[in-house]
Protein backbone atom coordinates (compact mmCIF):
# COMPACT_ATOMS: atom_id res chain seq x y z
CA UNK A 1 0.00 0.00 0.00
CA UNK A 2 1.31 3.34 -1.45
CA UNK A 3 1.32 6.59 0.59
CA UNK A 4 -1.41 8.00 -1.46
CA UNK A 5 -3.57 4.60 -1.04
CA UNK A 6 -3.01 5.31 2.75
CA UNK A 7 -4.24 8.83 3.26
CA UNK A 8 -6.83 7.62 0.84
CA UNK A 9 -7.99 5.29 2.66
CA UNK A 10 -7.69 7.31 6.02
CA UNK A 11 -9.32 10.57 4.39
CA UNK A 12 -12.68 8.08 3.14
CA UNK A 13 -12.50 6.27 6.94
CA UNK A 14 -15.57 7.43 8.91
CA UNK A 15 -14.52 6.94 12.69
CA UNK A 16 -11.32 9.08 11.08
CA UNK A 17 -13.66 11.45 9.53
CA UNK A 18 -15.79 11.70 13.37
CA UNK A 19 -12.42 11.60 15.14
CA UNK A 20 -11.53 14.90 13.93
CA UNK A 21 -14.60 16.26 14.12
CA UNK A 22 -14.75 15.34 17.69
CA UNK A 23 -11.51 17.07 18.44
CA UNK A 24 -12.30 20.10 16.64
CA UNK A 25 -15.65 20.57 17.98
CA UNK A 26 -13.88 20.19 21.37
CA UNK A 27 -11.70 23.06 20.99
CA UNK A 28 -14.09 25.23 19.73
CA UNK A 29 -16.40 24.39 22.85
CA UNK A 30 -13.49 25.32 24.83
CA UNK A 31 -12.62 28.78 22.99
CA UNK A 32 -16.48 29.57 23.19
CA UNK A 33 -16.70 28.98 26.81
CA UNK A 34 -13.13 30.51 28.12
CA UNK A 35 -13.47 33.19 30.15
CA UNK A 36 -12.47 37.00 28.60
CA UNK A 37 -9.42 37.16 30.46
CA UNK A 38 -8.31 33.57 29.17
CA UNK A 39 -6.41 34.07 26.96
CA UNK A 40 -3.61 31.17 26.98
CA UNK A 41 -6.46 28.74 26.23
CA UNK A 42 -7.55 30.29 23.38
CA UNK A 43 -4.37 30.44 21.66
CA UNK A 44 -4.46 27.40 22.82
CA UNK A 45 -7.09 26.04 21.17
CA UNK A 46 -6.41 28.11 18.82
CA UNK A 47 -2.96 26.24 17.91
CA UNK A 48 -4.23 22.62 18.26
CA UNK A 49 -6.95 24.02 15.47
CA UNK A 50 -4.44 25.10 13.19
CA UNK A 51 -2.84 21.69 14.08
CA UNK A 52 -5.97 19.53 13.36
CA UNK A 53 -6.43 21.02 10.21
CA UNK A 54 -2.62 21.21 8.90
CA UNK A 55 -2.81 16.92 9.47
CA UNK A 56 -5.94 16.95 7.42
CA UNK A 57 -4.57 19.21 5.10
CA UNK A 58 -1.29 16.98 4.71
CA UNK A 59 -3.20 13.94 4.13
CA UNK A 60 -5.46 15.17 1.72
CA UNK A 61 -2.06 16.10 -0.16
CA UNK A 62 -0.39 12.67 0.04
CA UNK A 63 -3.61 11.90 -1.41
CA UNK A 64 -3.32 13.81 -4.31
CA UNK A 65 -0.24 13.32 -5.34
CA UNK A 66 -0.94 10.23 -7.74
CA UNK A 67 -3.08 12.35 -9.37
CA UNK A 68 -0.69 15.32 -9.57
CA UNK A 69 2.10 12.89 -10.96
CA UNK A 70 -0.44 11.32 -13.77
CA UNK A 71 -1.14 14.74 -14.59
CA UNK A 72 2.16 15.75 -14.58
CA UNK A 73 3.45 13.01 -17.01
CA UNK A 74 0.17 13.67 -19.23
CA UNK A 75 1.69 17.62 -20.15
CA UNK A 76 5.50 16.49 -20.76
Amino acid sequence: MTKNDWANNLLNDTFFKEMMLELKDMELNSFANSNLEDTFLRENCYLKLKVLTEIESHLESLAAQKMIDKRRWKIL
